[in-house]
């Protein structure tokens, strides 16, 4: 039986046909990843700007070198905010204390042994929104616990009148202290900003780079990007750097750094420390990362800190 010829036109039919199928493929794939993409992105950023944990009691310690009374704070925006206040010797400051991000209030105790013992300062120690024993759902990196901030300080003035105020910042409290300056004005002595960011697009991106290898950082630092727009509008305008500039020029501004951290860079602190040039100081810890300046360099870092305290209370 003879074979039949061959239709020529058969194999320009499906070839067209398979390329088209392989197409929707590659689309469906591309697709899914995309949309897998994003959707960690998203999950990653709404766990970033939301509460760690659901509040937990934070009782007032007992420690010997001072008696912490608790207290709760209302804010203005209707937040209660967990405090502990100690006071101090009649001649000396108060210092507030502000801890970083994911912490409570107990991480600032050894700062305020430091000044507490030294200087006989008043000590307030708050958890901000989203932290600890404190209400709040958001964690905007600073940007509303700004509003913690002028509660604390509302207290320490009726509590002390008269009596100067330091604001001490660690991580996300700098940030939050910076955010207050320009409401706060000439009502605080002194600032402290310890291992603080220049603002949040930075401090995303060297938090994935210490994640990350290339490309994967480059990828997630694009999709918390895009994300983050979406759970906070007023991303671009997360930014200590922009906001310590409102800090009145009379009023001393201490900026420490460690210079190995990654999370928040000497950069930033420099970027941070040309705002505030004419009322600055910044001091560098070498070895120090994010959050270990006291433990790299103690006697430095207390001389700094009380140091910083005493001048800033006498100068107002």
């Amino acid at each position: 039986m003879d074979n039949p010829e061959p239709d020529p036109t058969a194999a320009t039919t499906i070839a067209p046909a398979r390329r088209r199928r392989r197409a929707r493929r590659w689309a469906v794939a591309v697709a899914m990843l995309l949309a897998a993409w994003m959707g960690i992105s998203f999950l990653v950023a709404y766990k970033l700007t939301g509460r760690r944990r659901p509040p937990y009691p934070e009782p007032a310690p007992k420690v010997p070198w001072a008696k912490f009374e608790d207290h709760r704070l209302k804010t203005d925006d209707g937040q209660e905010i967990g405090a502990w206040f100690a006071d101090g010797r009649e001649d000396a400051p108060s210092v507030l204390f502000l801890h970083g991000n994911g912490g409570g209030r107990a991480h600032c105790l050894s700062r305020a042994e430091l000044t507490a013992r030294d200087l006989g300062c008043a000590a307030m120690l708050i958890s901000m929104r989203a932290h600890g024993d404190s209400t709040g759902a958001v964690n905007d990196i600073g940007l509303s616990a700004r509003r913690d901030v002028v509660a604390a300080v509302d207290f320490l003035e009726a509590r002390r009148p008269g009596r100067p105020i330091v604001i001490v910042g660690v991580s996300l409290g700098s940030a939050a202290a910076a955010f207050a300056a320009g409401e706060l004005g000439g009502r605080v002595a002194g600032y402290v900003l310890e291992s603080p960011y220049s603002d949040l697009k930075t401090a995303v991106r060297n938090r994935t780079r210490a994640a990350l290898p290339t490309p994967f950082e480059q990828a997630a630092y694009l999709g918390l990007r895009v994300a983050g727009l979406a759970l906070l509008p007023q991303l671009d305008a997360i930014a200590p750097v922009e906001a310590v500039a409102k800090a009145p020029e009379n009023v001393p501004v201490l900026i420490l750094a460690g210079e190995a951290d990654e999370l928040a860079t000497v950069a930033e602190a420099r970027a941070i420390f040309d705002r505030v040039r004419s009322h600055a100081r910044l001091e560098t810890f070498p070895g120090a990362h994010h959050h270990d300046l006291a433990e790299v360099d103690p006697p430095r870092y207390r001389r700094a800190l009380t140091g910083f305290v005493a001048e800033a209370a006498r100068g107002r």
